[in-house]
């Protein structure tokens, strides 16, 4: 049996996630929880953590008991507390936890069209507040068909099924809205590309932020692909899809930056189950040495989010009152 070190303690600690969920909470409150009326929000993020720790737990994504994937799920969220007010990254957050506990349901279980439908359904709804999540369903028939093993005549018109549905059910909301000039207008926004790579909309936050997150994905992407082999196969099948979206999220969002608030809420969702895969399943003292500046780092970022808004209002303050002093 391996030598358990300080990071295997926190992380198969009952702890981890309680006090994770402290930390987030802390930040959800000083962003405007309560000043901003962000209970929906919150809720959200409650489903997402929920949902998140009965993937976790239901799949087996870690060999041994710990929590440790939703409790970075809210640390990461942390780390992007500014998006927090945006009720749309929250259900795109919380659906696109979703379409993995359902579709994980079908890994090698041909006969499984029900849970595409459900998991499609899901995708669908998230594609009514952000459109673009569309892109992704030729990415989820390649990995049905290449990880779950799940991809037949039966679930793909499932899937298409599932798609369909939420826009038949709210077709009544678009007809009030504007007719069908508002529903082509909606999917018309899924041929709009910004210029490439239009980083000037994206301030020192957002990067400080997506590169933190990015650099987590890839320490637990070279983590798996050095250590993956001591897993079950089916848990490397799994972890493969996490790191197939995620790259693609990462990259899809470094071309069109102008979808940076949505994005990242996918992001984050894939690199949780990465970086929890190796704090928790690694032994060294290197690794708990990194374990230690991945946490102060992610706790400095956290406070770094929240102080930098409070000083801008600060400075604004400063400067409207000195406006008035008599020069």
């Amino acid at each position: 049996m391996a030598f358990k070190r300080f990071q295997n303690i926190v992380a198969e600690s009952r702890f981890l996630l309680p006090l994770s969920a402290i930390i987030t909470a802390g930040a959800c409150y000083m962003v405007g929880l309560v000043d901003n009326v962000l209970w929906m929000q919150l809720v959200c993020l409650v489903l997402s953590t929920a949902l998140m720790v009965e993937l976790n737990n239901a799949n087996q994504l870690l060999r041994v008991v710990s929590q440790a994937t939703p409790a970075f799920l809210l640390l990461l969220t942390g780390v992007s507390i500014f998006i927090f007010p945006d009720l749309r990254s929250g259900i795109v957050q919380l659906c696109g936890i979703a379409v993995y506990f359902m579709i994980f349901h079908c890994e090698q279980r041909k006969a499984s069209p029900g849970w595409v439908f459900y998991g499609f359904f899901c995708l669908g709804l998230a594609s009514m507040v952000f459109v673009q999540m569309l892109y992704y369903v030729p990415v989820l028939w390649l990995l049905m068909a290449t990880n779950l093993r799940a991809l037949t005549a039966k679930t793909f018109w499932a899937s298409i099924l599932g798609i369909i549905t939420p826009y038949w059910l709210g077709l009544g909301y678009y007809l009030y809205q504007g007719g069908f000039d508002q529903l082509t207008g909606h999917f018309a926004r899924l041929a709009e590309f910004a210029p490439l790579g239009d980083y000037p909309m994206l301030g020192e936050q957002q990067w400080v932020s997506l590169g933190w997150t990015a650099l987590l994905a890839f320490i637990g992407i070279v983590h798996y692909t050095r250590k993956g082999y001591q897993d079950k196969t089916r848990t490397r099948l799994l972890t493969q899809v996490f790191i197939v979206v995620d790259v693609l999220t990462i990259a899809f969002l470094l071309l069109q930056p102008q979808h940076y608030t949505l994005l990242m809420t996918l992001i984050i969702v894939n690199t949780a189950p990465l970086v929890a895969h190796f704090i928790t399943l690694t032994h060294t003292w290197l690794t708990n040495i990194s374990f230690f500046i991945i946490i102060f780092i992610t706790l400095a970022i956290i406070a770094y989010n929240l102080w930098a808004p409070s000083s801008n209002f600060l400075s604004a303050m400063v400067m409207q009152a000195c406006s008035y002093l008599p020069l």
